[in-house]
Parts: structure tokens; C-alpha cells; sequence
């Protein structure tokens, strides 16, 4: 569905302009797609979420339309320098408290993941094990459909010890990312990928099934594959199909809500652990569990005294929703990263809140 209404996009900027700029970059927010070229949004189409809690508290928009959008992007421009060669690259500034990049950056300190497989406009794949490059990468990121490369920004990647998939086209393949990550020599991987990209979250957990990379890999052991984790972040997942939600929800770690109903409807009902309630995180496996202990600032706390109940492993695995609401009764109190938060037990998921994305898509 993204990529026929991505298709659609670009070939209106193609008939309104003649022909397509060299330097190109096509992001969304809130359903719409945005084209950004030299420094500048060059075409904007309608969105379809009128209302976010997080584009309210990021930006102070509390309607989404055509103009915010554009303000949005013009003021990431400016000051990030996203979409330039002025780009900011390397940051650990936290800014969302249960983001994809905030989660990263945490688990790569802690050593819960030795490398990170991101996507970043002008770059397209990336691939490092520097927590504050990938942290300054997706700090304001939104999904990433389309790039071209900026030299700049690559070599600023490469200089902060981060690897390019493509420096010549900038391509965007997280698949050939993971595999350059394994070639690289890393064993404990995550990657972030947009929900409508299911084959290739396919391909992906199929990496270890097949035994391909224990024979492309001498470091790596063909008996046991448990010398290779790979741990699969899926954001950006707006819009996404019913069909497309069953798939996270049986292969992805992590799911982002964001403004999807079916993530929530999906997803969310599997889940056994969710972050936030205005735009929930679902956390569905072992190492999705993991990846969020790493992030509290209590690490060897939440591992030792709650990781065991909430273990798939566990006879029983409970269901957890963390927030960083007001406390009530039943809540443990806890660090995530530099916010204070609590966990709750609860008979089931998803909890929402009645300030979330509207309409939900």
C-alpha cells in the first residue's frame, strides 16, 4: 500500500516539475509524504492523522495539516540540518522518552546489542555500533522512503565509525544491511524497518533459519545459532494493512502503535510488555524484553527483580504496561532512560489512552 501511494507521489513531482531533482528525499508524517530537495519541502500530500500527542509536545502543533507539516520539517532543516549537508549526526540528547533511537542508544552502552542497523536520509542503510551516531541519526527521524546521497553526511557517518551500505545510490535495504552487519563481524544486532516493509522483515528472520550467515561467517558457530541475535524494531507503521500487522505481530520484537489502529488492534492484544499509552510500544519476545531492561537506568534492578516474571520463559509470563503517568497503587517505580516511569501488572493488553493519534489509520 506505501509503496503504490509512494509511486503515486512521485510521479505527480515528476509531472509538476519535469523531471525528478537528483537530490531527493521522501520522509511522511502523519500518512502525508513529503519530498524535501536543496534544503527546501518541495511537495507535501494531504495527511491523513489530523491530531498527535507527540507532534503536539515536539512541536507545538496540536492540529496537523499541510502547513504545520511543512513548519515541521523547515525547523528540523534549519536546525538539525536533515536533508543537507549540514546534518547533525551524532547526539545523546534524549528527546522522545520511548523512541526506537533512545532505546538503541541505551542498549548499546549497556551491551545488550553490539550493533545497530538504521536507516538515515542522504545514507540511506547504516550500520554501527556508536550509540550517540545512531542516536543523532534517528533522533527526529520519521520513515525514510526514498534518499539520494549526500556525500557530506556519508563521510560524517563513516568518521563517527558508522558503515554505508551504498555510498553511491544511498540505498535503503535493511536485509543487505543485517547481512553487512554479520559480515562485519557483529553478532548481537538490532534493526529498525518501516511496518510496510514485511518481506523484508521476512527475509530477515529467515537469515538464521537458512544457516546462511553461519557458512558465509567462520567466526560464527553452524551448531549453535545462539552465537547470533538479531532483534527487529518495527517504527513508522501508520497506514499499515491488517495483513501487515499479523506479520509484525508474529516476527517483529518491537512494535511501534504510532498512529495505526491495527498495531493496536493486532499487535498490541499479543503483547507482554507495552511502553506508553498515547503511542504504545508492544513488546513481543525474549530479546524485545531485553532490549527495554537495558534501557532502564536501574538495569541490573529490572533485570534481576522483574525480568523473571515477565519472562516468556516464565510457567506464566505476565503482562506489564510501563508509563511515565502519575503513580497508582500496584506500580513499581523506575528509571528509563532519564525519565522516571512505573510498571504495572495487567490482565491484558493493549491499555489506551483517549489522548492518542486521530484519527488512527
Amino acid at each position: 500500500m506505501a509503496n503504490l501511494k509512494l509511486n503515486k507521489f512521485l510521479k505527480e513531482l515528476k509531472n509538476e516539475l519535469q523531471i525528478l531533482p537528483e537530490d531527493l528525499h521522501v520522509t511522511r508524517k502523519a500518512g502525508a509524504f513529503v519530498a524535501i530537495s536543496g534544503g527546501k519541502v518541495i511537495k507535501i500530500s494531504q495527511p491523513d492523522i489530523k491530531y498527535c500527542p507527540l507532534f503536539k509536545m515536539l512541536f507545538d502543533k496540536k492540529i496537523i495539516d499541510k502547513k504545520s507539516i511543512e513548519e515541521k520539517f523547515n525547523w528540523q532543516i534549519k536546525e538539525i540540518g536533515m536533508f543537507t549537508c549540514h546534518r547533525e549526526i551524532a547526539n545523546d540528547k534524549i528527546i522522545v522518552p520511548f523512541g526506537a533511537s533512545e532505546i538503541l542508544l541505551y542498549a548499546l552502552k549497556r551491551g545488550e546489542i553490539d550493533c545497530a542497523v538504521v536507516a538515515c536520509e542522504g545514507a540511506g542503510t547504516v550500520i554501527s555500533n556508536n550509540p550517540v551516531l545512531i542516536q543523532g541519526i534517528g533522533a527526529y527521524m520519521n520513515g525514510i522512503f526514498y534518499t539520494s546521497p549526500i556525500k557530506d553526511v556519508i563521510n560524517k557517518i563513516k568518521k563517527n565509525n558508522g558503515a554505508v551500505l551504498d555510498e553511491e545510490t544511498a540505498k535503503i535495504n535493511q536485509y543487505l544491511g543485517v547481512k553487512k552487519a554479520l559480515k562485519m563481524g557483529f553478532k548481537k544486532i538490532a534493526v529498525t524497518l518501516r511496518g510496510d516493509e514485511t518481506q523484508v522483515l521476512k527475509q530477515i528472520k529467515n537469515l538464521l533459519l537458512s544457516k546462511e550467515i553461519f557458512k558465509e561467517n567462520e567466526n560464527f558457530n553452524l551448531k549453535n545459532n545462539n552465537t547470533v541475535k538479531i532483534v527487529i524494531l518495527s517504527v513508522c507503521n501508520s497506514g499499515i494493512t491488517k495483513r501487515q500487522a499479523e506479520i509484525l505481530k508474529d516476527k517483529a520484537d518491537l512494535v511501534w502503535a504510532c498512529g495505526s489502529r491495527y498495531v493496536r488492534e493486532v499487535v498490541g492484544p499479543s503483547a507482554i510488555i507495552q511502553l506508553g499509552v498515547k503511542i504504545p510500544v508492544f513488546i513481543l519476545s525474549q530479546n524485545g524484553i531485553s532490549l527495554i531492561a537495558s534501557y532502564s537506568n536501574d538495569y541490573s534492578s529490572f533485570s534481576n527483580n522483574n525480568l523473571e516474571k515477565i519472562s516468556l520463559k516464565s510457567s506464566k509470563p505476565y503482562k506489564h504496561y510501563i508509563t511515565s503517568n502519575q503513580y497508582k497503587p500496584g506500580g513499581i517505580k523506575m528509571n528509563m532512560g532519564k525519565f522516571y516511569v512505573y510498571l504495572y501488572p495487567v490482565e491484558k493488553l493493549p491499555i489506551i489512552a483517549d489522548d492518542e493519534p486521530k484519527p488512527l489509520i
